[in-house]
């Protein structure tokens, strides 16, 4: 605010500004009173947010006094941990065991073939499945471009380059854990990538064999006893289980036949024993077989007497078929459930039929209906449906009956029903081919025995060109003479001609007339025609020139020229780096290819084949294999002045010592404990002793290493009990520093007698000192077990009454801190209760059961459907629906299988192009078809297809596709663009009606859409159709298929009105009508007041005083629900840490805490006083502005009078003078 300009005194002389300044220094006192009590309170402010920060920590230590998990009183010992580590829990019993460390779990490795550089293209394509997870491998990617895709996609694997020396470098996969099971790698192209690459060999074996029974040792004769044959003084006998039977056995006195019979006798459900014999160098051995089961428990070693058990496991498996990998679905493509971007097809051999699958396409359902459809001899495929650790459903396709089966396109690989070896790799020798290959002369095609005719011709003055429609030309050779001949412009007239002219030895050339209208070219005196340029071929009179063979005669090589007398120097080094050197002489040109290979391998001291290839080239292959130092150089000298070259001679195939690419198998752990033999996938063991974790760190046979493990050990409790007493005084010092007065002063603290202090001090006190009700009178006070207040109210631990709680009365110690919730009916849990519910005991009573919702077909159905049927469902829960397509000739118990495999499988979106292309109008596309081949499309070259669409997560992705040529892109070239534009997330493909396919690879509820815009820039009509969800995506369904009396019967699996089902359309064969079911909450009241069901939890009401906060699941069936719905008592019992948790919360809440309002309630106040002071200094700026004006009025007043006094003293001074 201005105060404009003045001039303290000037008239009157006064000090009027201090003056001024003294009198609103008086006015403002009231204002700094107020600034003084707002420093007060900042000062509270400071104290109370002091004590809640120290009631923060004292929160925290009893939230660990709380849990159950802290009263733990075992500790573990290990007698070496270099060797073996250990921990314990409460669980754990107390004693001491051995344990021997046999073998460590270990992480399998895996290795591919050398290859030259890590940098280079590969030159290989197709997809492989890694852990499940697809990859795709591009003509252009090298070893550095398959290690990061590998270690990008986090599959459980890690890939590293190893180079083991110059030009030999190795990618090197290992698992991330250790154990057997290691990781799975699979061929999914056409290409057999995996063999390119080194991985695996060409032979292949059954991957996941599928066991029906076991095996007994051979024996000698099938009617003596076991005891007998084995020379068993004292024979086992017991009661052994064979399936879900127990057959007594006694091999003192039981043969084969013997024990056959029993089992059969006892016929064990789909179990048939049988004795089968085999001959063994001259001998007839018997052995028994038991087909039908893996179920059997041994007695007394019965069944490691018979050699059916090795170290208490079969021996000798019956392997009846093979099974799938795990899938999590039966109805999406296992291509998709894969993450394949383009899998496989082909035609397939199970037993004795053949089977075509399209994995793009065809489910682990299809296949299934595909193989019972060809119907092998004897077999039978199922889908066998388990639960992985979380309880999520898996599948397998079992193909039972056979073990046979013949591999198309890596289509059984891929699923997992067979697998590529990883140790068939022989050694191999090494091959060297020269990079030049060569070629033997066209043989005459109308030889006359001195000399050669051309084909007969229309004419011999027009030009041969346009006669034969050729344009050949090129100086031909004609004996010792060449010939410049231009097949558009000659004609066999002027040929004759230039050849006359040229004037070859003894040699001449006419042109003969064969008739009206047809003439031919002979020339005589000379079979040595050379061509140039294709003129002689066109003209007929020499075939096209073939490939060079060994049988190829030098005379008749190519333009070589070669000369008599000639010479090939031969040089290199053998198969062990030493050199070799040697010339062939070609003495006449009647020698033939053969002679030269001859000569190579005789330089080689016969240790080499030396060959001509297909292409004509010199082939050089070592007759050693493995690991070799062979090379070699052939110059051709051409002393005649011949042309002849056989190029430089490379290595093609690289010699190698026999290998396996399985550097190291996936091993489980071996070790014995007290003697008895263990083995696990992990090194970390937590299932082998209750309660106990080992950490299994080196291995030595024979080496026992001594655990030893004790039930005293309370020292955790012990400090958690100690920090609970130190943050308990540490607050309570803060709070009570408030009420100490000071002697000088006469005053206390700054909060000294404030109120919400006082009362915070006195709960925590209270709850801290009180008894807790319902517990043992002689442990319901912490001062019973040791922790009691001092005079000056701080806590302390009397350690050795401590000590003896803990030792003698550990369970009473925990509930004496922590809640517990006590019924009286068990089919009524306490679940939980919150700082709202009230301690005590709580009356319930149910009124109503919770139940599912359950429809119940209205018809017994005891044939098979008249006809296909589809049962459409929507869960009410999830919105989620599921089409159940069911079969023609099913029966009650297929309808049932059928849906609840339908209702386990989680289901990936699929979405289907509405229009069908063809190439002619009936045959549909694929995608090898051109788009030139697209039947009415009329593409263009430079036409766009833009490709937009949202991800399984809603994300936007958007791409254009280009047809460079319309006569060579393909639909597979669109496909591919679709899978990289939403980054290989999708499987696209083409039906078998030429639609377009696009299926989502991650399974469950999906966002995916995808949009083709054909722009037909060029005047084209390109039309794949819009491209419409075909398969919702979805996880698996809660509902329950069964057979009830025979009727159909559908039942969610969750309870209450949250969960339930609709079914869409009616199926009157089946009694299953349209409409919605749901189940019922539970209903009762607790302590007289309504509680809120949900499912069959019972919850105290938000709204209620006494009740809200307590939750109970009441498992109570609607039969056993009372007419007076009586159910029993709940007692709630919280201990001192619950009560004291309970409290804090109350006080430290940041939102609405007891100090959150002190703090609160200050920051109103100094905000109030703020108001007051800017009012205040208001009214003094006024006051001194009144003042200012005041004391300017006074100067101007004085002046005045002072001026009118100098005026009068002049006035005086003049009349007196």
């Amino acid at each position: 605010m201005s105060q404009g300009i003045t001039f303290s005194g000037l008239g009157s002389g006064l000090d009027t500004d201090t003056m001024i300044s003294q009198l609103v220094g008086i006015e403002r006192r009231p204002v700094q009173l107020i600034q003084r009590r707002q420093a007060e309170l900042q000062q509270e402010k400071g104290i109370v947010q002091s004590i809640g920060s120290s009631l923060v920590s004292l929160k925290d230590a009893v939230a660990k006094l709380e849990d159950d998990d802290l009263f733990t009183i075992v500790k573990a010992q290990s007698g070496d941990d270099e060797r073996i580590g250990v921990t314990a829990t409460n669980e754990a019993g107390a004693g001491t065991f051995s344990i021997e460390v046999q073998e460590l779990a270990l992480a399998r490795r895996l290795s591919s073939r050398s290859f030259g550089a890590f940098s280079d293209p590969l030159n290989m394509s197709g997809e492989f499945v890694l852990n499940g997870k697809g990859f795709e491998i591009e003509t252009g990617d090298d070893l550095l471009d398959i290690r990061d895709k590998i270690n990008d996609a986090d599959t459980g694997v890690s890939a590293q380059i190893l180079t083991v020396a110059a030009n030999d470098n190795r990618l090197i996969l290992t698992a991330d854990e250790v154990g057997e099971d290691g990781f799975d790698i699979k061929d999914a192209s056409s290409t057999n990538l995996l063999q390119g690459l080194g991985f695996t060999s060409s032979d292949t074996g059954v991957k996941n064999a599928f066991v029906d029974g076991a095996r007994s040792s051979g024996f000698l004769d099938a009617d003596e006893s076991i005891a007998t044959l084995n020379n068993l003084v004292s024979a086992p006998s017991g009661t052994v289980t064979v399936g879900d039977q127990e057959i007594a056995i006694d091999l003192a006195t039981d043969s084969l036949n013997s024990i056959r019979d029993k089992i059969n006798t006892a016929a064990p459900s789909g179990v048939t024993a049988t004795i089968t014999s085999a001959d063994e160098g001259g001998l007839t051995r018997y052995s028994l077989e038991i087909e039908g089961t893996t179920n059997f428990v041994d007695d007394g070693g019965i069944f490691e007497a018979l050699g059916v058990f090795d170290n208490g496991s079969i021996a000798d498996e019956i392997v009846a078929g093979a099974e799938s990998d795990l899938l999590v679905s039966t109805t999406t493509s296992v291509g998709s459930l894969l993450g394949l971007g383009s899998a496989p097809s082909g035609t397939v051999t199970i037993g004795d039929q053949t089977v075509d699958i399209d994995l793009a396409s065809d489910s682990l359902t299809d296949i299934q209906t595909k193989i019972n459809a060809a119907a092998p001899t004897g077999v039978n495929a199922t889908i066998v449906t388990s639960s992985d650790d979380d309880g999520n459903s898996q599948f397998r396709l079992r193909i039972d009956g056979t073990a046979e089966f013949s591999d198309s396109g890596n289509v059984l690989e891929t699923m997992g029903v067979v697998i590529g070896s990883n140790n068939s790799f022989g050694s191999v020798a090494q091959a060297l081919t020269a990079n030049v290959g060569n070629q033997e002369k066209g043989a005459l095609v109308h030889a006359t025995g001195s000399g050669a005719k051309s084909d007969s011709l229309t004419s011999d003055v027009d030009a041969v060109g346009g006669l034969i429609g050729s344009s050949a030309a090129g100086t031909i050779t004609i004996g010792d003479k060449t010939v410049a001949v231009d097949l558009a412009t000659d004609s066999l007239n002027a040929i004759r001609d230039r050849i006359n002219a040229a004037g070859p030895t003894g040699v001449t050339a006419t042109v003969n007339a064969l008739g009206p209208g047809s003439f031919e070219l002979e020339i005589d005196g000379t079979t040595d025609l050379v061509d140039d340029g294709g003129v002689l071929e066109a003209l007929g009179v020499l075939e096209a020139p073939t490939a060079l063979t060994a049988d190829t005669r030098f005379a008749d090589m190519l333009g070589a020229g070669v000369q008599a007398g000639d010479t090939i120097s031969i040089s290199g080094t053998n198969h062990d780096g030493d050199q070799v050197s040697g010339t062939f002489t070609i003495s006449n040109t009647n020698l033939k290819i053969q002679n030269l290979l001859s000569s190579i391998e005789q330089t080689f001291g016969n240790q080499v084949t030396a060959s001509v290839d297909a292409s004509g080239r010199i082939s050089l292959a070592d007759d050693q294999a493995g690991s070799s130092a062979l090379s070699m150089s052939l110059q051709a000298n051409n002393e005649g002045g011949s042309s002849l070259g056989l190029g430089t001679m490379t290595v093609t195939t690289q010699g190698s010592d026999a290998r396996s690419s399985e550097l190291q198998a996936g091993q489980n752990a071996q070790f014995e404990i007290n003697g008895i033999g263990l083995s696990r996938s992990s090194n970390t063991v937590t299932d082998a002793v209750q309660g106990v974790t080992l950490e299994l760190k080196q291995a030595e046979v024979g080496e026992l290493v001594d655990i030893n493990v004790t039930r005293d050990d309370t020292t955790a409790l012990r400090e958690n009990i100690g920090t609970f007493v130190d943050d308990f005084n540490s607050a309570m010092d803060l709070i009570n520093e408030q009420f100490i007065v000071d002697e000088a002063t006469q005053r206390g603290g700054p909060l000294a007698g404030d109120a919400t202090i006082l009362n915070l001090q006195s709960q925590l006190r209270t709850v801290v000192s009180s008894q807790v009700e319902g517990l043992k009178e002689e442990f319901n006070a912490l001062v019973l077990v040791g922790i009691s207040f001092t005079r000056e109210g701080r806590l302390e631990v009397d350690d050795e009454r401590l000590t003896e709680a803990l030792t003698e009365n550990l369970d009473d110690v925990r509930h004496l801190f922590v809640a517990q919730g006590k019924t009286t009916d068990e089919r009524i849990t306490y679940i939980s209760s919150n700082e709202n519910t009230r301690a005590g005991d709580y009356a319930v009573e149910i009124s109503e059961a919770a139940s599912r919702g359950t429809l119940v077909g209205g018809v017994e159905f005891t044939g098979a459907l008249e006809e296909d049927q589809t049962l459409s469902l929507i869960d009410k829960a999830t919105g989620q629906a599921a089409r159940i397509e069911l079969e023609a000739g099913s029966s009650l118990d297929d309808i049932v299988a059928k849906i609840n495999t339908d209702m386990a499988s989680d289901v990936a979106e699929v979405r289907r192009a509405t229009v069908a292309n063809t190439t002619d109008g009936t045959a549909a596309v694929d995608s090898s078809t051109t788009f030139a081949q697209i039947f009415g499309a009329g593409a263009q070259n430079g036409d766009t297809i833009r490709i937009n669409g949202n991800t399984h997560e809603g994300n936007n992705v958007s791409s254009t596709f280009t047809i460079d040529d319309a006569a060579t892109d393909t639909v597979g070239d669109l496909l591919t663009k679709i899978r990289s534009t939403f980054n290989g997330a999708v499987s696209a493909s083409v039906d078998s009606d030429g639609r377009i396919v696009v299926t989502d690879n991650q399974l469950g509820t999906s966002e995916l859409t995808v949009t083709l815009v054909e722009e037909n820039e060029g005047g084209g009509s390109l039309n794949f159709g819009s491209i419409d969800v075909e398969t919702e995506g979805r996880l698996g369904l809660e509902i329950e298929a069964t057979a009830e009396d025979g009727k159909l019967s559908l039942e969610h699996t969750g309870y209450g009105s949250r969960n339930g089902f609709s079914v869409e359309a009616a199926i009157d064969e089946l009694g299953v009508t349209a409409g919605e079911v749901t189940g019922n909450d539970v209903q009762g009241t607790i302590n007289g007041e309504e509680g809120d069901g949900f499912g069959r939890v019972l919850s105290g009401k938000i709204a209620s005083e006494t009740i809200r906060g307590l939750s109970l699941r009441v498992e109570l069936t609607p039969d056993e629900v009372t007419e007076s719905g009586e159910s029993g008592n709940v007692n709630l019992i919280y201990g001192v840490a619950r009560r004291l948790g309970d409290t804090l919360k109350t006080i430290t809440d940041d939102f609405d805490g007891t100090l959150k309002g002190r703090e609160d309630s200050i920051d109103r106040t100094v905000d109030n006083m703020d108001d007051q002071i800017a009012s205040m200094e208001r009214r003094i700026e006024q006051f001194r502005l009144n003042l200012v004006n005041k004391f300017a009025a006074l100067e101007g007043t004085i002046a005045t009078m002072q001026s009118q006094g100098n005026f009068l003293t002049q006035q005086l001074a003049g009349l007196s003078g």
